[in-house]
This record gives C-alpha cells, sequence and structure tokens, in this order.
C-alpha cells in the first residue's frame, strides 16, 4: 500500500478509501520537477467556500495524494478535483518574479483534458457557469520573503486566469483568458468598485474551444513586459501588461471552481515550469 498522507481527521478531507486506487504524483518522473518547485493549495470540500489550506510547501511532495490530488496509474495523469464554490485543488508555483526583465520570460507550459466541464456548472447559475485552470496571481509589490503571506500592495485579483466557460457572448464550452487590465484593486473592500477604472478592469479574450476529444495544450509566458499565450501552438494573447511591472507574481494551475452545487476535474498529461530568454511566438 502506497504511503497515503493521513490528515482527514485535522481538515475533513474526502481521502481514498484504500491508497492503492491512487497514484503518488511525486512517483512520477514526468511531474517531479514541477513539484520540487511547488506546494500544493486545496480546500476542503465541506468547508466555507473559499477555505485553502497548504502543503507540501517547501516542494516535499513525497508520499502526497489525496482523493483531489492524485496520480492517474492507466493514464499517468495529474488529477486535480474539487467540489464548490470558489474552492481549488492548486500546485501554486514557489518561484515569485516581476514581469519587467527583457530577456527573462517565465514559462508555464501545460496539457490537460477537463472532465465533462459542463457536467460540472449544469446545477449552478446561469452567471456563474466557469472553472479556472492556470494563473498568474500577485503577492504585492515587493518580495518579503515569507511562504504564503501578502506583500504591501497586493490586490486580491490575478493578472490572468485561463477558464473554462461554458456559454459567453455566442460561443459554447470554450476557454479564455481573463486579463486583469491595470493594477488597481477592485475588491469590494478598497473602496474602489465603483470607480472609473474598475468598470474598464478586465478584458475578456476568446482562446478557443475545448478539444472535442483528447487534451489542449497551453504555453503562458510572461516578461519583458508582455502576457504571450498560445493554445496548441497558436499564439492567442500577446498583451502588454506594463501596468503590471510593480509586481510581484506568481503561476498556478489545477482547478479552481466559480460555480456552484458541482465538481470539477482536470487531467493534466504535461506540467512544467521553466525560464526562457524569449517567447515562442506563432502567427
Amino acid at each position: 500500500m502506497k504511503n497515503l498522507i493521513c490528515l482527514a481527521a485535522a481538515t475533513s478531507l474526502s481521502l481514498g478509501a484504500y491508497a492503492s486506487d491512487l497514484g503518488v504524483p511525486a512517483d512520477s518522473s514526468q511531474f517531479k520537477e514541477i513539484l520540487k518547485v511547488s506546494k500544493l493549495q486545496m480546500s476542503d470540500p465541506k468547508g466555507k467556500p473559499g477555505n485553502k489550506k497548504d502543503y507540501a510547501s517547501k516542494g516535499e511532495f513525497d508520499g502526497v495524494v489525496f482523493e483531489h490530488f492524485y496520480l492517474d496509474e492507466p493514464t499517468q495523469a495529474l488529477v486535480f478535483k474539487m467540489a464548490g464554490y470558489k474552492n481549488r485543488s492548486e500546485l501554486r508555483v514557489n518561484d515569485n518574479f516581476k514581469i519587467d526583465e527583457p530577456s527573462k520570460y517565465h514559462h508555464l507550459s501545460a496539457e490537460f483534458m477537463p472532465i465533462n466541464p459542463r457536467d460540472s456548472v449544469q446545477n449552478s447559475e446561469k452567471k456563474r457557469d466557469e472553472m479556472t485552470y492556470l494563473q498568474v496571481h500577485n503577492k504585492g509589490t515587493y518580495y518579503d520573503g515569507k511562504q504564503g503571506s501578502h506583500g504591501e500592495g497586493y490586490i486580491p485579483h490575478p493578472l490572468v486566469r485561463v477558464v473554462y466557460d461554458a456559454d459567453r457572448s455566442g460561443k459554447t464550452d470554450w476557454y479564455w483568458a481573463i486579463i486583469k487590465n491595470n493594477a488597481v484593486n477592485c475588491s469590494s473592500k478598497s473602496g474602489n468598485k465603483g470607480s472609473a477604472e474598475c468598470k474598464k478592469a478586465y478584458i475578456k479574450l476568446p482562446l478557443g474551444p475545448i478539444a472535442e476529444k483528447g487534451s489542449d495544450k497551453f504555453d503562458i509566458y510572461v516578461g519583458n513586459q508582455r502576457l504571450i499565450i498560445n493554445h496548441n501552438d497558436n499564439t492567442v494573447v500577446n498583451h502588454d501588461i506594463s501596468y503590471w511591472k510593480d509586481m510581484v507574481s506568481y503561476y498556478k494551475a489545477g482547478v479552481y471552481n466559480q460555480f456552484k452545487n458541482g465538481e470539477s476535474e482536470a487531467h493534466f498529461y504535461k506540467l512544467a515550469y521553466s525560464i526562457k530568454n524569449k517567447p515562442v511566438i506563432a502567427d
């Protein structure tokens, strides 16, 4: 029997009945490198919306396996699952970076397949029918050296989320990039929510339909004050993010729910983080 992390009593997380049912992600050569530089952020699906707890904060994933984070043995896919509104099962890459270095592009490469996403959102409110798979988030405007803390200037908005949306602007079952188009805090507690900046704070760009069969590939590059997203080797976003140059950013990958009354699931066949001298841009 594999070494199953037994934290159910402390967290109320539902773990697999038998460890042999779930593969240990760190045992896979495919994902060993991304795990070394990441931590797991996972919600209790029975807890309050948005709850989360960190695991393997220093990349120590040996033996770490949950019902909501495991390796599917037959396909060797890294599986993220989660139920509950604003809940998540995500890897948070520990590297924090600035986006303005001209010859330094931070690169997240992912290949994944959502599992029945329309079924996941079918019992939610119509305006809440999306889920996030990839993010570039921020921890503020300076390096404070503290894992898990937010620095000065933190805003509760990712620079970009790559999401599945069931129905948006006449497009059904598409991926979208939800891009924060300024560095203004537009949360309800900020006092800025009704400002002109917050009314135009986001742009929403269609990336492409989800694959009818198999997986989709995404490459996200952040550097030289640009955000570049490739979908299946086609460049679909090349966006000026000079307004984000003071923010300290990081990558996330997995599932994060923006819907109610359902469970998300995504199978990742590739997930890698690296730093490049230049991005790949395809016409």
